[in-house]
């Protein structure tokens, strides 16, 4: 939830690879000191220690085996230029993106594509721990930066809101994927007692893009368009990511020179392969539970702006077809898939179950008071685009500000459930409490800050606390299952919270809208309603038609704030369940942070 996360990385990374190779050992005598070196780590390992079956683990473990500590610092130099591109651009989607549906002249569609990309971005989370596992971290982040570039491709492309929904999903397919597999190269190269500090730190980029890509956004659209925004990270991304994967294969070609890890090759035919990995990954429960809950929730983005009304046929049937299929998907689970979607024994265990039903809980609420909140501050504060952005990424610079400082609180209490439990998720309630009676023109802007900063900070803490908590219940092994997990409860609530958003809007905003404009404005709501932030500030501050679009987002946000304050209040419960974990405990062998 937080973080959403100058020079040439290409260039850069063919260097230190380069320098790294030189003072590697040789071969077999290279080897043993590595082995000898990092037996007594081993040994130190829990009974919980990792097996290494799964080959993507073996890899893992034989590159970290095989590099120095500098190499370790060089990667996670590496990783931080990747979370701020990621951070950067995802900064600048968030103010580009109303700009586009505005143009589209279908300003309340937005919902949908976030309902879509939600759901399928988390659900795909499960295969990638998988891929992660089955084929190694390289090539699943070249897979998944070639989805998140073709998908930056069709929305610079498209001429529509379906075909911008359909790169949407596309863009967060590839981004969640690379945010996970980034995670999981932090969690192969730290130690769990360090692993809050670090997880923390790599989220710091989203300060730095908080402030800068609301301007770049800007310039952007008012030199250039909104698409130029995709565009030109088309060109960025692949010199910034790929040069990770090559980096981490040059280490494994290494580790496999050196003889601590052998490669086995497949004797199945091609035919096989896609028989074998479409029963690992089963492809048929993912397509069934992305189904399920795209029709769930998506009719009530579709009667946003008119397409299904709650009594019609449309947003009946496909209730029912998505209620009928979730039992589908739990007869196929248990009677005839041969690999579990999920791994339900994960579940069982409390801290776990917990984590994820807050993650879940935090992210709805999160989304349903966050969807329309750029909208709202634009149109109620008369804020410019950038302005505009400052405010939206305040939850960015606070969360990212608070987690470094919880990760050294948590290096050295080894400590997190009572932090989280009597300080951070009460501060959250609170803030989302005070933005109930805060979120009007006549309140003022400064108390929108100070709730923004309450939930920032705590959500920085929560959301550590939460990923510590998954981390310390696994091995090495099942870190990216784990973080899978937990991502697919994420996306579902978020889903859940911008259905929320919509159906909210939908109802709340054309209806306080069409009652307080002037009688001959009242015709003109429907332009109104759809044309979304570029029609609403053509109104003058303080016209009665701009009072009354004022006051329907006023309205709004209130009952969205509500419905977030209800929905996080339930977090309480799900930390309590946690067991009080001592992370001082050693997870990864190897040369790590």
């Amino acid at each position: 939830m937080f973080g959403q996360s100058a020079s040439n990385p290409s260039k850069q990374g063919a260097q230190f690879t380069s320098s790294q190779a030189g003072t590697m050992l040789d071969q077999d005598s290279s080897a043993a000191e590595v082995r000898s070196s990092n037996e007594k780590q081993n040994e130190e390992m829990t009974g919980e220690a990792i097996t290494g079956e799964a080959t993507g683990v073996k890899k893992a473990e034989a590159v970290v085996l095989a590099w120095s500590k500098n190499t370790v610092w060089a990667i996670y130099a590496w990783i931080w230029l990747c979370f701020f591109m990621l951070a950067f651009h995802s900064s600048i989607g968030l103010n580009v993106i109303v700009n586009a549906y505005a143009n589209f002249n279908t300003a309340p569609e937005i919902s949908t594509a976030a309902i879509l990309a939600t759901v399928v971005g988390g659900v795909v989370k499960l295969p990638i721990a998988k891929i992660l596992n089955i084929w190694g971290r390289a090539e699943a982040l070249t897979i998944f930066t070639c989805i998140f570039l073709l998908g930056i491709i069709i929305l610079a492309a498209c001429d529509g809101p379906d075909g911008f929904a359909a790169g949407y999903v596309l863009y967060w397919v590839g981004y969640n994927a690379i945010f996970l597999i980034l995670d999981v190269f932090i969690a192969d190269t730290s130690g769990l007692k360090n692993r809050a500090f670090a997880f923390a730190f790599v989220s710091t980029p989203f300060i730095c893009t908080a402030f800068t890509g609301p301007l770049a956004a800007q310039s952007f659209l008012s030199m250039t368009t909104w698409r130029w925004a995709y565009g030109a990270f088309a060109i960025i991304f692949p010199c910034a990511l790929l040069p990770l994967a090559v980096v981490f294969k040059f280490y494994e070609k290494k580790a496999q020179k050196m003889g601590l890890y052998q490669k086995v090759e497949s004797d199945r035919t091609w035919t096989q392969s896609v028989v074998h990995y479409t029963h690992e990954f089963d492809v048929i429960g993912a397509l069934l539970l992305m189904a399920t809950f795209i029709l769930l929730l998506l009719p009530f983005s579709l009667a946003t702006y008119g397409r299904a009304q709650y009594g019609s046929a449309t947003f009946i049937a496909m209730l029912v077809i998505g209620f009928c299929l979730f039992f589908v998907f739990v007869a196929w689970e248990k009677f005839f898939a041969r690999k579990q979607f999920i791994q339900y024994d994960l579940l069982k265990q409390r801290t776990v179950l917990g984590a994820c039903v807050l993650s879940a809980v935090l992210n709805l609420g999160y989304a349903a008071w966050d969807l329309y909140f750029l909208n709202f501050v634009m149109v109620v504060y008369d804020l410019s685009v950038s302005d505009a952005g400052y405010m939206n990424q305040i939850y960015n610079i606070g969360s990212c500000f608070c987690a470094p400082l919880f990760g050294l609180y948590i290096r050295q209490t080894k400590h997190f459930k009572n932090a989280c439990l009597f300080f951070a998720l009460p501060l959250m309630i609170l803030g989302s409490g005070l933005m109930v009676h805060f979120r009007g023109e006549g309140d003022g802007i400064g108390y929108i800050v100070m709730c923004q900063i309450f939930i920032a900070f705590a959500g920085g803490m929560l959301v550590i606390g939460q990923d510590m908590a998954v981390m310390a219940a696994a091995d090495h092994d099942g870190v990216p299952m784990m973080l899978s997990i937990l991502g697919l409860f994420a996306s579902l609530g978020g889903a859940a919270g911008n259905t929320v958003a919509s159906a909210i809007y939908a109802n709340v905003f054309p209806s306080t809208l069409v009652s307080n404009l002037p009688a001959e404005a009242k015709a003109d709501w429907m332009d109104i309603y759809l044309g979304g932030y570029l029609t609403q500030m053509t109104y003058p501050m303080g016209s009665e038609i701009r009072t009354a679009i004022n006051l329907a987002w006023g309205d709004t946000q209130k009952y969205s704030c509500i419905a977030t304050t209800a929905v996080v209040a339930l977090g309480l419960p799900c930390i309590a369940i946690w067991r009080n974990v001592n992370v001082d405990k050693k997870q990864v062998p190897g040369t790590v942070f």
